[in-house]
Parts: C-alpha cells; structure tokens; sequence
C-alpha cells in the first residue's frame, strides 16, 4: 500500500520542457553554436547531471557557470508562463482524498521552487518541498534520502514520480517504487530502459498507483 509519494516537479507537475527548449536555444544563438531542433534532439542530449548536458551541446567547463546563470535568470524571469500538467492538480487531489502523503522534492534551487510552488498554490496539502542550494542541478539523492529519514516514510510503501531516468536513480537509492511519466524531459524510449513503470501522461501514472498495476521496485 501506497501512502507516501514523491514528486518530481520540472517536467512532471509543471510542463515546462518546451519553455526549457526555448532558452536554451537563444543561448546557443548568442554564443554562435547550432540550436536543438526539436524536441526530440532536446531528449537526445538532455540529462543529468545538467552540467553534462549543457557540455554536450557545447558549453563546456570555461563558461558553464556564465551560461547557467543567464539561463535561469531567463527562466525565473517568465516562469509563470508554464502551464501545469494535465492532470496534476486533480491527481495530486484525488491522492489526498486516499490520505497519501506527498512532497516535491528537486533538483532546483529551493528558493526557486519556493517562488514556482507558491504562484501555483495547488498543492498546498504537500509537505515542505525540498530542493537544492545552487542553481546547478546536480543530484537530488542526498536531499531524498535525508527526506526519507525524517519522514516517517518507509522504502516499501513509498512511490516517486518522475520524468528522468535520474528520478529512476533517486528511486534506486532510496529502494522506493517508481514510475516515470512520459512528454517530460527524457523521451519515453529512454525511460523504458531504467526498468521502472513507464506512464503515457499523469491519469495512467495515477491508474497504477491505485490498481496496483505495473509499479517497478527501486
């Protein structure tokens, strides 16, 4: 039985991966390197840590951090543009309903998520959300299973849901379930690779969540 649930939030809860795309090709405009074409290639790059991603489409080590702090400048600028998931509010609500515990938990800067969350006060019933101390997007798995200690959470009844293969990574570490969601920012080919249950959108996500259906252990 189900009765804990981490959220990822980019990508899961809040669409955003178009917006991401966006940015990050008026970067590579302005520092002269050939632009992500489509999603697809965004999903053929994407990954985590971000520091590898932004290095495999040419921003390497020397302006890293530079090109980091413009692209999240930009992004916390007009957030407020992105929509949230089909789906999200009333999955997050009906999981309520069946008294399961939720929580966001990141690999953004925590001020950052504080600001997102806040302007999007449908989750309000979550616990505090967890989130990082920098704007680099390293790894989530220290702050997690810091999480899972303090919660009260045991691995066995415990669920993430994600749309990378590093919340499959995450799940791993903390021998929780997992369940990844597709349209986030890995293609869905990738994800099927991690081994975890892979959803078309959130309501098939909720569908095996409730019946039972389909939920990889960690």
């Amino acid at each position: 039985m189900i009765d804990h649930i981490i959220w990822d939030w980019n990508g899961t809860l809040l669409n955003d991966v178009q917006y991401g795309i966006t940015l990050i090709n008026r970067l590579l405009r302005e520092y002269h390197k050939p632009e992500l074409e489509s999603i697809q290639a965004y999903h053929r790059v994407f990954t985590f840590p971000v520091k590898n991603y932004y290095a495999a489409i040419g921003f390497g080590d020397d302006i890293f951090d530079e090109v980091a702090v413009k692209w999240m400048d930009a992004y916390m600028k007009d957030e407020a543009c992105c929509p949230l998931r089909t789906g999200a509010v009333e999955i997050a609500n009906l999981f309520h309903s069946k008294n399961i515990r939720q929580v966001v938990i990141s690999a953004s800067k925590l001020s950052n998520l504080h600001i997102q969350m806040a302007s999007r006060p449908y989750f309000s019933f979550f616990d505090a959300p967890r989130g990082l101390g920098d704007i680099y997007a390293g790894s989530k798995i220290d702050i997690s299973l810091d999480w899972m200690k303090t919660s009260g959470a045991k691995p066995e009844n415990t669920l993430l849901i994600g749309d990378t293969l590093h919340d499959k990574a995450v799940a791993d570490a903390l021998s929780c379930r997992c369940i990844l969601v597709e349209n986030g920012h890995q293609s869905r080919e990738a994800l099927l690779q991690s081994g975890a249950a892979v959803a078309r959108d959130l309501f098939e996500a909720a569908d095996m969540v409730l019946k039972g259906q389909g939920i990889a252990y960690g």
